[in-house]
Protein backbone atom coordinates (compact mmCIF):
# COMPACT_ATOMS: atom_id res chain seq x y z
CA UNK A 1 0.00 0.00 0.00
CA UNK A 2 1.29 3.49 -0.70
CA UNK A 3 2.12 6.31 1.42
CA UNK A 4 -0.77 8.55 -0.02
CA UNK A 5 -2.94 5.37 -0.23
CA UNK A 6 -2.58 5.19 3.82
CA UNK A 7 -2.57 9.45 3.71
CA UNK A 8 -6.07 8.73 2.43
CA UNK A 9 -7.07 5.93 4.69
CA UNK A 10 -6.12 8.25 7.66
CA UNK A 11 -7.85 11.35 6.73
CA UNK A 12 -11.28 9.13 6.27
CA UNK A 13 -10.74 7.82 9.95
CA UNK A 14 -9.88 11.23 11.22
CA UNK A 15 -12.93 12.90 9.10
CA UNK A 16 -15.17 9.45 10.47
CA UNK A 17 -14.05 9.81 14.04
CA UNK A 18 -14.23 13.52 14.90
CA UNK A 19 -10.38 14.08 14.66
CA UNK A 20 -10.50 16.57 12.65
CA UNK A 21 -12.61 18.38 14.57
CA UNK A 22 -10.33 18.15 17.39
CA UNK A 23 -7.50 18.85 15.13
CA UNK A 24 -9.53 22.21 14.41
CA UNK A 25 -9.95 23.34 17.91
CA UNK A 26 -6.28 22.35 18.67
CA UNK A 27 -5.04 25.26 16.16
CA UNK A 28 -7.26 27.67 17.49
CA UNK A 29 -5.43 26.60 20.90
CA UNK A 30 -2.23 27.27 19.47
CA UNK A 31 -3.16 30.48 17.60
CA UNK A 32 -5.02 32.03 20.76
CA UNK A 33 -1.48 31.26 22.50
CA UNK A 34 1.13 33.83 23.06
CA UNK A 35 3.96 31.30 23.29
CA UNK A 36 6.04 30.48 20.46
CA UNK A 37 6.81 26.67 19.41
CA UNK A 38 9.00 25.10 17.82
CA UNK A 39 7.05 22.49 16.68
CA UNK A 40 3.13 22.16 17.18
CA UNK A 41 1.63 18.55 18.90
CA UNK A 42 -1.43 16.97 18.26
CA UNK A 43 -2.64 13.94 20.33
CA UNK A 44 -4.98 11.58 17.45
CA UNK A 45 -6.89 8.94 19.73
CA UNK A 46 -6.64 5.69 17.68
CA UNK A 47 -9.32 3.23 18.13
CA UNK A 48 -7.26 -0.06 16.81
CA UNK A 49 -10.80 -2.18 15.42
CA UNK A 50 -12.22 0.77 14.30
CA UNK A 51 -9.72 1.42 12.01
CA UNK A 52 -8.40 -1.75 11.15
CA UNK A 53 -12.23 -1.64 10.01
CA UNK A 54 -11.62 0.86 7.43
CA UNK A 55 -8.42 -0.32 6.42
CA UNK A 56 -6.30 -3.13 7.59
CA UNK A 57 -3.22 -2.27 6.34
CA UNK A 58 -3.51 0.64 7.99
CA UNK A 59 -4.21 -0.57 11.31
CA UNK A 60 -1.96 -3.29 11.29
CA UNK A 61 0.91 -0.44 10.14
CA UNK A 62 -0.22 1.78 13.52
CA UNK A 63 0.07 -1.26 15.77
CA UNK A 64 3.22 -2.79 14.83
CA UNK A 65 5.20 0.49 13.03
CA UNK A 66 3.98 3.54 15.92
CA UNK A 67 6.69 5.33 14.84
CA UNK A 68 6.40 5.06 11.19
CA UNK A 69 2.62 5.33 11.29
CA UNK A 70 2.38 8.84 13.18
CA UNK A 71 4.42 10.48 10.05
CA UNK A 72 1.11 9.05 8.54
CA UNK A 73 -0.80 11.20 9.65
CA UNK A 74 1.45 14.36 8.98
CA UNK A 75 5.05 15.55 9.42
CA UNK A 76 4.25 17.60 12.46
CA UNK A 77 4.47 16.48 16.08
CA UNK A 78 2.19 13.52 16.18
CA UNK A 79 0.83 11.07 19.23
CA UNK A 80 -1.36 8.32 18.42
CA UNK A 81 -2.91 7.15 21.33
CA UNK A 82 -4.73 4.14 21.48
CA UNK A 83 -7.70 3.21 23.46
CA UNK A 84 -6.98 -0.63 23.24
CA UNK A 85 -5.40 -3.42 21.62
CA UNK A 86 -6.43 -6.73 20.21
CA UNK A 87 -6.78 -9.36 23.03
CA UNK A 88 -4.34 -11.16 21.69
CA UNK A 89 -1.37 -13.17 23.16
CA UNK A 90 1.19 -11.03 20.58
CA UNK A 91 -0.24 -8.01 22.24
CA UNK A 92 0.84 -8.69 25.82
CA UNK A 93 4.13 -8.58 27.47
CA UNK A 94 4.38 -10.45 30.31
CA UNK A 95 6.52 -9.23 33.12
CA UNK A 96 7.59 -12.48 34.43
CA UNK A 97 9.06 -13.76 31.12
CA UNK A 98 12.11 -13.03 29.69
CA UNK A 99 13.55 -12.11 27.10
CA UNK A 100 11.55 -8.85 26.92
CA UNK A 101 11.07 -8.00 23.25
CA UNK A 102 12.50 -3.97 23.12
CA UNK A 103 13.54 -4.23 19.54
CA UNK A 104 10.29 -4.34 17.63
CA UNK A 105 9.07 -0.84 19.30
CA UNK A 106 5.39 -1.97 18.72
CA UNK A 107 2.49 -1.55 21.23
CA UNK A 108 2.73 -4.48 23.63
CA UNK A 109 0.17 -3.88 26.76
CA UNK A 110 1.02 -5.14 30.66
CA UNK A 111 -0.29 -5.20 34.04
CA UNK A 112 1.42 -4.89 37.43
CA UNK A 113 1.27 -3.07 40.41
CA UNK A 114 3.44 0.73 41.54
CA UNK A 115 5.99 0.10 44.16
CA UNK A 116 7.44 3.59 43.49
CA UNK A 117 6.92 7.28 41.44
CA UNK A 118 8.96 10.34 41.32
CA UNK A 119 7.46 13.70 41.36
CA UNK A 120 6.69 15.56 38.09
CA UNK A 121 9.56 16.75 36.25
CA UNK A 122 9.93 18.43 32.60
CA UNK A 123 11.50 17.19 29.31
CA UNK A 124 11.50 18.51 25.89
CA UNK A 125 8.79 18.05 23.49
CA UNK A 126 10.55 19.61 20.77
CA UNK A 127 13.24 22.57 20.19
CA UNK A 128 14.87 24.16 17.07
CA UNK A 129 18.26 24.62 15.89
CA UNK A 130 19.90 27.15 13.82
CA UNK A 131 23.32 27.30 11.87
CA UNK A 132 25.85 29.17 13.64
CA UNK A 133 27.30 30.19 10.32
CA UNK A 134 25.06 33.55 9.74
CA UNK A 135 26.22 33.05 6.16
CA UNK A 136 24.59 29.64 5.82
CA UNK A 137 20.70 29.68 4.25
CA UNK A 138 20.14 27.34 7.30
CA UNK A 139 21.39 30.16 9.71
CA UNK A 140 17.02 31.05 9.09
CA UNK A 141 13.77 29.36 9.29
CA UNK A 142 13.03 25.97 11.05
CA UNK A 143 15.19 23.37 9.01
CA UNK A 144 16.27 22.04 12.04
CA UNK A 145 13.60 21.06 14.32
CA UNK A 146 14.15 18.21 16.48
CA UNK A 147 11.27 16.14 18.31
CA UNK A 148 10.69 13.98 21.13
CA UNK A 149 10.17 9.73 20.34
CA UNK A 150 9.32 6.96 22.54
CA UNK A 151 12.60 5.88 24.04
CA UNK A 152 14.88 8.80 23.42
CA UNK A 153 16.71 10.38 26.75
CA UNK A 154 16.80 14.29 26.73
CA UNK A 155 20.61 14.17 25.48
CA UNK A 156 19.01 12.77 22.07
CA UNK A 157 16.87 16.04 21.79
CA UNK A 158 19.26 18.48 23.06
CA UNK A 159 22.30 19.06 23.22
CA UNK A 160 25.71 20.91 21.92
CA UNK A 161 27.10 19.01 19.21
CA UNK A 162 24.63 18.59 16.34
CA UNK A 163 25.82 19.79 13.01
CA UNK A 164 24.28 21.17 9.46
CA UNK A 165 24.51 19.31 6.63
CA UNK A 166 25.12 21.64 4.72
CA UNK A 167 27.90 23.74 5.81
CA UNK A 168 29.23 21.04 9.11
CA UNK A 169 29.05 24.17 11.47
CA UNK A 170 27.88 23.49 14.88
CA UNK A 171 24.09 23.86 15.18
CA UNK A 172 22.93 26.30 18.09
CA UNK A 173 19.15 26.00 19.80
CA UNK A 174 16.80 29.05 19.22
CA UNK A 175 16.10 28.58 23.42
CA UNK A 176 13.01 30.72 23.05
CA UNK A 177 11.15 28.14 20.94
CA UNK A 178 11.91 25.12 23.18
CA UNK A 179 8.83 22.77 23.49
CA UNK A 180 8.56 21.51 26.96
CA UNK A 181 6.50 18.92 28.76
CA UNK A 182 5.70 16.95 31.74
CA UNK A 183 7.52 13.85 33.09
CA UNK A 184 7.03 11.43 35.51
CA UNK A 185 8.58 7.98 36.01
CA UNK A 186 6.82 4.87 37.86
CA UNK A 187 7.97 1.24 38.89
CA UNK A 188 5.97 -1.50 38.48
CA UNK A 189 6.01 -4.93 38.91
CA UNK A 190 3.71 -7.85 38.25
CA UNK A 191 1.30 -9.06 41.03
CA UNK A 192 2.91 -12.56 40.70
CA UNK A 193 5.95 -11.62 42.46
CA UNK A 194 4.18 -10.21 45.31
CA UNK A 195 2.08 -14.04 45.50
CA UNK A 196 5.79 -15.63 45.55
CA UNK A 197 6.94 -13.58 48.72
CA UNK A 198 3.91 -14.12 50.48
CA UNK A 199 4.25 -15.68 54.15
CA UNK A 200 8.12 -15.07 53.37
CA UNK A 201 9.66 -13.21 56.52
CA UNK A 202 13.18 -12.49 57.05
CA UNK A 203 14.85 -9.36 58.62
CA UNK A 204 17.07 -8.84 55.83
CA UNK A 205 15.89 -6.20 53.57
CA UNK A 206 14.85 -7.08 49.54
CA UNK A 207 13.70 -5.18 46.49
CA UNK A 208 11.71 -6.45 43.61
CA UNK A 209 12.92 -6.78 40.30
CA UNK A 210 10.52 -3.94 39.04
CA UNK A 211 9.93 -2.26 35.03
CA UNK A 212 10.29 1.32 34.89
CA UNK A 213 7.66 3.06 32.90
CA UNK A 214 7.74 6.82 31.64
CA UNK A 215 4.89 8.54 31.50
CA UNK A 216 4.44 12.15 30.26
CA UNK A 217 2.20 15.01 29.54
CA UNK A 218 -1.59 13.92 29.62
CA UNK A 219 -0.64 10.55 31.41
CA UNK A 220 1.12 12.20 34.54
CA UNK A 221 -0.57 12.08 37.88
CA UNK A 222 -2.65 9.19 37.00
CA UNK A 223 -1.03 6.58 39.07
CA UNK A 224 -1.09 5.76 42.68
CA UNK A 225 1.39 3.42 44.81
CA UNK A 226 -0.27 0.34 45.54
CA UNK A 227 -2.47 0.31 42.58
CA UNK A 228 -2.52 -1.94 39.85
CA UNK A 229 -2.66 -0.77 36.47
CA UNK A 230 -2.70 -2.10 32.69
CA UNK A 231 -0.60 -0.12 30.51
CA UNK A 232 -0.43 0.09 26.76
CA UNK A 233 3.30 1.28 25.75
CA UNK A 234 5.86 0.77 23.82
CA UNK A 235 8.84 -1.43 25.43
CA UNK A 236 12.47 0.33 24.28
CA UNK A 237 16.07 0.02 25.52
CA UNK A 238 17.74 3.49 27.34
CA UNK A 239 21.36 3.39 27.37
CA UNK A 240 22.95 5.73 29.86
CA UNK A 241 25.61 4.65 33.00
CA UNK A 242 23.68 1.52 32.44
CA UNK A 243 21.31 -0.71 29.92
CA UNK A 244 18.16 -1.09 30.94
CA UNK A 245 14.43 -1.84 29.18
CA UNK A 246 11.82 0.67 30.14
CA UNK A 247 8.07 1.22 28.34
CA UNK A 248 7.20 4.31 27.00
CA UNK A 249 3.48 4.53 28.55
CA UNK A 250 0.63 5.17 25.57
CA UNK A 251 -2.25 4.88 27.67
CA UNK A 252 -3.50 3.96 30.98
CA UNK A 253 -6.24 1.84 32.57
CA UNK A 254 -7.00 0.86 36.34
CA UNK A 255 -7.26 -2.76 36.82
CA UNK A 256 -10.89 -3.82 37.97
CA UNK A 257 -11.27 -6.81 40.02
CA UNK A 258 -10.46 -10.00 37.96
CA UNK A 259 -12.93 -12.36 39.19
CA UNK A 260 -15.68 -9.96 37.49
CA UNK A 261 -14.38 -11.58 34.38
CA UNK A 262 -12.71 -14.56 35.30
CA UNK A 263 -15.34 -15.88 37.42
CA UNK A 264 -12.56 -17.42 39.66
CA UNK A 265 -10.59 -16.31 42.68
CA UNK A 266 -7.23 -17.69 43.38
CA UNK A 267 -6.01 -18.14 47.21
CA UNK A 268 -2.01 -18.35 48.05
CA UNK A 269 -1.21 -20.28 50.99
CA UNK A 270 2.30 -19.91 52.97
CA UNK A 271 4.19 -23.40 52.63
CA UNK A 272 5.55 -22.76 55.99
CA UNK A 273 1.70 -23.28 57.52
CA UNK A 274 2.13 -27.44 56.30
CA UNK A 275 5.63 -27.72 57.08
CA UNK A 276 7.27 -27.43 53.19
CA UNK A 277 9.40 -24.68 51.26
CA UNK A 278 6.66 -24.62 48.62
CA UNK A 279 3.64 -22.02 48.23
CA UNK A 280 0.39 -23.57 47.93
CA UNK A 281 -1.62 -21.79 45.32
CA UNK A 282 -5.20 -22.91 44.76
CA UNK A 283 -8.24 -21.72 42.33
CA UNK A 284 -11.94 -21.69 43.46
CA UNK A 285 -14.94 -21.05 40.83
CA UNK A 286 -16.94 -18.09 42.06
CA UNK A 287 -20.67 -19.65 42.07
CA UNK A 288 -22.47 -15.75 42.96
CA UNK A 289 -23.42 -13.26 40.74
CA UNK A 290 -22.21 -9.71 41.06
CA UNK A 291 -24.19 -6.80 41.52
CA UNK A 292 -23.90 -3.46 41.97
CA UNK A 293 -26.60 -0.75 43.04
CA UNK A 294 -26.99 2.72 43.12
CA UNK A 295 -30.01 4.20 44.66
CA UNK A 296 -30.84 7.23 42.20
CA UNK A 297 -33.49 9.04 45.07
CA UNK A 298 -30.68 9.08 47.15
CA UNK A 299 -30.46 12.88 48.62
CA UNK A 300 -27.30 13.01 47.61
CA UNK A 301 -28.01 12.06 43.89
CA UNK A 302 -30.97 14.51 44.00
CA UNK A 303 -29.41 17.72 44.80
CA UNK A 304 -26.41 17.24 41.65
CA UNK A 305 -28.43 16.76 38.44
CA UNK A 306 -26.73 17.02 35.06
CA UNK A 307 -28.16 19.42 32.82
CA UNK A 308 -26.93 17.46 29.64
CA UNK A 309 -28.64 14.14 29.43
CA UNK A 310 -29.82 12.15 26.59
CA UNK A 311 -32.98 10.87 26.08
CA UNK A 312 -32.96 7.37 27.92
CA UNK A 313 -29.91 8.03 29.83
CA UNK A 314 -28.97 7.22 33.43
CA UNK A 315 -27.03 10.01 35.30
CA UNK A 316 -23.90 7.72 36.02
CA UNK A 317 -21.68 10.65 36.73
CA UNK A 318 -21.50 9.62 40.48
CA UNK A 319 -19.99 6.51 39.76
CA UNK A 320 -16.82 5.12 38.76
CA UNK A 321 -15.88 4.46 35.11
CA UNK A 322 -14.43 1.57 35.78
CA UNK A 323 -17.14 -0.03 37.44
CA UNK A 324 -20.06 0.79 35.28
CA UNK A 325 -17.03 -0.61 32.55
CA UNK A 326 -17.13 -3.98 34.44
CA UNK A 327 -20.33 -5.17 34.00
CA UNK A 328 -21.61 -6.24 31.18
CA UNK A 329 -25.20 -5.02 31.49
CA UNK A 330 -26.74 -1.81 32.97
CA UNK A 331 -30.35 -2.20 34.27
CA UNK A 332 -33.11 0.17 35.77
CA UNK A 333 -34.76 -1.63 38.06
CA UNK A 334 -38.51 -0.09 38.73
CA UNK A 335 -40.51 -1.72 41.11
CA UNK A 336 -43.64 0.11 40.64
CA UNK A 337 -46.20 -0.28 37.77
CA UNK A 338 -48.99 2.20 36.70
CA UNK A 339 -51.31 -0.66 36.27
CA UNK A 340 -50.44 -2.22 39.64
CA UNK A 341 -48.68 -0.08 42.23
CA UNK A 342 -48.10 -3.03 44.89
CA UNK A 343 -44.49 -3.55 44.66
CA UNK A 344 -43.91 -7.12 43.81
CA UNK A 345 -40.78 -7.54 46.29
CA UNK A 346 -42.54 -6.24 48.73
CA UNK A 347 -45.79 -8.41 48.47
CA UNK A 348 -43.29 -11.75 48.20
CA UNK A 349 -41.44 -11.05 51.48
CA UNK A 350 -44.49 -10.10 53.56
CA UNK A 351 -46.43 -13.29 52.55
CA UNK A 352 -43.16 -15.37 52.93
CA UNK A 353 -42.63 -14.40 56.40
CA UNK A 354 -46.78 -14.97 57.56
CA UNK A 355 -46.64 -18.39 55.77
CA UNK A 356 -43.42 -19.71 54.95
CA UNK A 357 -44.99 -22.75 53.28
CA UNK A 358 -46.87 -21.78 51.88
CA UNK A 359 -47.88 -21.68 47.89
CA UNK A 360 -47.27 -17.86 46.97
CA UNK A 361 -48.44 -18.44 43.53
CA UNK A 362 -50.65 -20.37 41.66
CA UNK A 363 -48.02 -21.56 39.33
CA UNK A 364 -46.34 -23.33 42.49
CA UNK A 365 -48.94 -25.77 42.52
CA UNK A 366 -47.71 -26.76 38.91
CA UNK A 367 -43.64 -26.18 39.13
CA UNK A 368 -42.14 -26.13 41.94
CA UNK A 369 -39.35 -24.81 43.29
CA UNK A 370 -36.99 -27.96 42.31
CA UNK A 371 -38.72 -28.38 39.06
CA UNK A 372 -37.24 -25.12 37.83
CA UNK A 373 -33.94 -25.95 39.34
CA UNK A 374 -34.15 -29.18 37.56
CA UNK A 375 -35.17 -26.98 34.76
CA UNK A 376 -31.89 -24.30 35.11
CA UNK A 377 -29.59 -27.48 35.15
CA UNK A 378 -30.85 -28.97 32.22
CA UNK A 379 -30.72 -25.74 30.32
CA UNK A 380 -26.93 -25.09 31.36
CA UNK A 381 -25.74 -28.16 30.34
CA UNK A 382 -26.95 -27.84 27.02
CA UNK A 383 -24.39 -27.36 24.01
CA UNK A 384 -25.85 -24.61 21.45
CA UNK A 385 -24.24 -23.75 18.37
CA UNK A 386 -25.07 -20.41 16.24
CA UNK A 387 -27.33 -20.97 13.27
CA UNK A 388 -25.59 -19.05 9.94
CA UNK A 389 -28.39 -16.26 10.02
CA UNK A 390 -28.02 -15.92 13.68
CA UNK A 391 -24.60 -15.29 13.20
CA UNK A 392 -24.78 -12.63 10.87
CA UNK A 393 -27.40 -11.11 12.99
CA UNK A 394 -25.05 -10.63 15.80
CA UNK A 395 -22.12 -9.71 13.77
CA UNK A 396 -24.19 -6.92 12.19
CA UNK A 397 -25.87 -5.51 15.10
CA UNK A 398 -22.47 -5.34 16.78
CA UNK A 399 -20.69 -3.48 13.59
CA UNK A 400 -24.20 -1.34 13.16
CA UNK A 401 -24.07 -0.37 16.92
CA UNK A 402 -19.94 0.61 17.06
CA UNK A 403 -20.40 2.77 13.77
CA UNK A 404 -23.21 4.82 15.54
CA UNK A 405 -22.11 5.11 18.74
CA UNK A 406 -18.98 6.67 18.50
CA UNK A 407 -17.53 10.35 19.25
CA UNK A 408 -14.27 12.31 18.44
CA UNK A 409 -13.15 11.94 22.05
CA UNK A 410 -13.16 8.57 23.19
CA UNK A 411 -14.05 6.55 20.16
CA UNK A 412 -16.31 4.16 19.63
CA UNK A 413 -18.14 3.27 23.03
CA UNK A 414 -18.61 -0.37 22.77
CA UNK A 415 -15.99 -2.02 24.72
CA UNK A 416 -13.97 -5.05 23.29
CA UNK A 417 -15.63 -7.57 25.09
CA UNK A 418 -19.19 -6.51 23.68
CA UNK A 419 -19.29 -9.06 21.26
CA UNK A 420 -18.92 -11.67 23.77
CA UNK A 421 -21.69 -10.62 26.09
CA UNK A 422 -23.96 -10.67 23.18
CA UNK A 423 -23.05 -14.19 22.28
CA UNK A 424 -23.61 -14.96 25.82
CA UNK A 425 -27.09 -13.61 26.32
CA UNK A 426 -28.00 -15.72 23.07
CA UNK A 427 -26.61 -18.66 24.02
CA UNK A 428 -28.23 -18.44 27.49
CA UNK A 429 -31.73 -17.75 25.36
CA UNK A 430 -31.53 -20.09 23.41
CA UNK A 431 -30.82 -23.04 26.39
CA UNK A 432 -33.59 -21.35 28.62
CA UNK A 433 -35.80 -22.67 25.18
CA UNK A 434 -33.94 -25.77 25.43
CA UNK A 435 -32.70 -25.60 22.24
CA UNK A 436 -29.57 -26.72 20.75
CA UNK A 437 -28.90 -23.96 18.23
CA UNK A 438 -28.99 -20.30 18.70
CA UNK A 439 -31.80 -18.65 16.77
CA UNK A 440 -32.32 -15.15 15.15
CA UNK A 441 -35.20 -14.76 17.99
CA UNK A 442 -32.64 -15.27 20.37
CA UNK A 443 -30.32 -12.59 19.08
CA UNK A 444 -33.59 -10.13 18.94
CA UNK A 445 -33.74 -10.84 22.62
CA UNK A 446 -29.98 -10.58 23.62
CA UNK A 447 -29.54 -6.70 20.91
CA UNK A 448 -32.95 -5.50 22.95
CA UNK A 449 -31.07 -6.28 26.50
CA UNK A 450 -27.99 -4.79 25.45
CA UNK A 451 -29.33 -2.11 23.84
CA UNK A 452 -31.16 -0.77 26.87
CA UNK A 453 -28.19 -0.79 28.84
CA UNK A 454 -26.43 1.18 26.16
CA UNK A 455 -29.13 3.77 26.06
CA UNK A 456 -28.72 3.72 29.95
CA UNK A 457 -25.47 4.51 29.96
CA UNK A 458 -25.04 7.05 26.19
CA UNK A 459 -28.83 7.69 25.30
CA UNK A 460 -30.77 6.48 22.83
CA UNK A 461 -29.15 6.40 19.44
CA UNK A 462 -30.78 5.45 16.00
CA UNK A 463 -32.61 1.67 17.12
CA UNK A 464 -34.45 3.37 19.85
CA UNK A 465 -36.35 0.40 22.16
CA UNK A 466 -38.13 1.11 25.52
CA UNK A 467 -37.12 1.12 28.66
CA UNK A 468 -38.90 -2.64 29.20
CA UNK A 469 -37.81 -4.02 25.70
CA UNK A 470 -38.27 -7.48 26.47
CA UNK A 471 -41.21 -7.36 28.13
CA UNK A 472 -43.86 -4.18 27.11
CA UNK A 473 -46.75 -5.69 28.32
CA UNK A 474 -47.79 -7.26 31.83
CA UNK A 475 -47.78 -11.25 31.23
CA UNK A 476 -51.40 -12.15 32.49
CA UNK A 477 -53.12 -14.53 29.61
CA UNK A 478 -52.64 -15.93 26.17
CA UNK A 479 -53.88 -13.02 24.46
CA UNK A 480 -50.91 -10.94 26.02
CA UNK A 481 -48.63 -13.13 25.05
CA UNK A 482 -49.81 -13.04 21.33
CA UNK A 483 -49.31 -9.29 21.80
CA UNK A 484 -46.03 -10.16 22.91
CA UNK A 485 -45.09 -11.89 19.87
CA UNK A 486 -46.33 -9.16 17.48
CA UNK A 487 -44.23 -6.82 19.38
CA UNK A 488 -41.23 -9.10 19.06
CA UNK A 489 -41.93 -9.53 15.38
CA UNK A 490 -41.71 -5.63 14.54
CA UNK A 491 -39.04 -5.60 16.50
CA UNK A 492 -36.73 -7.86 14.19
CA UNK A 493 -37.76 -6.10 11.62
CA UNK A 494 -36.79 -2.85 12.70
CA UNK A 495 -33.16 -4.48 13.79
CA UNK A 496 -32.69 -6.15 10.45
CA UNK A 497 -33.12 -2.41 8.72
CA UNK A 498 -31.26 -1.23 11.36
CA UNK A 499 -28.42 -3.85 10.85
CA UNK A 500 -28.82 -2.98 6.20
CA UNK A 501 -28.39 0.86 7.16
CA UNK A 502 -25.50 0.89 9.52
CA UNK A 503 -23.82 -2.58 9.03
CA UNK A 504 -22.56 -2.18 5.19
CA UNK A 505 -21.32 -5.19 4.03
CA UNK A 506 -23.84 -7.56 6.38
CA UNK A 507 -25.26 -10.16 4.94
CA UNK A 508 -29.10 -9.87 5.76
CA UNK A 509 -31.24 -12.76 3.88
CA UNK A 510 -33.34 -11.30 1.10
CA UNK A 511 -36.36 -13.58 3.14
CA UNK A 512 -35.57 -11.39 6.59
CA UNK A 513 -36.07 -8.31 4.31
Amino acid sequence: MSNLKMKEAALIYLDRSGGLQKFIDDCKYYNDSKQSYAVYRFNVLINPSDIVELDAELGNHILHQPLKAAQVFQSINIVLKLTHLPPLPSYYLDLCEFPRDYTSQRFYTMQGIVIAMTTVTKYTQGARFLCSDEACPLSKGFQYIRVHVPGATESATVRNDFLCNLCSSSLQEDRKFRVLGDKQIVEIITAESLHAFQGYCNNQPFRFQSLTVFLRDESVNKMNIGNEYKVIGIPTCVKTSQTAVCVEANSITFCIPKAVESRSITVYISGKKFGDDVDQQMTFPVQCSFWSFLDMDSPSRRNIQKTNMLIGQMDCSLIPANLVEAFALLINCSESSPCHPLLPTVQHTLKKAIDPEGLLYLASKQFTTEDFEKLLAFAKNLNVEFSLEAERMIHGYYLASRRIRTDSICGSKLSASALKYLVSLSEAHARLNLRNKVLKEDVLIAALLFETSLTLKYGAAVFCVAPNAVFPFEQYNEDYLEQRDVYLTECQQQLQQFIATYGPGTAIFASDE
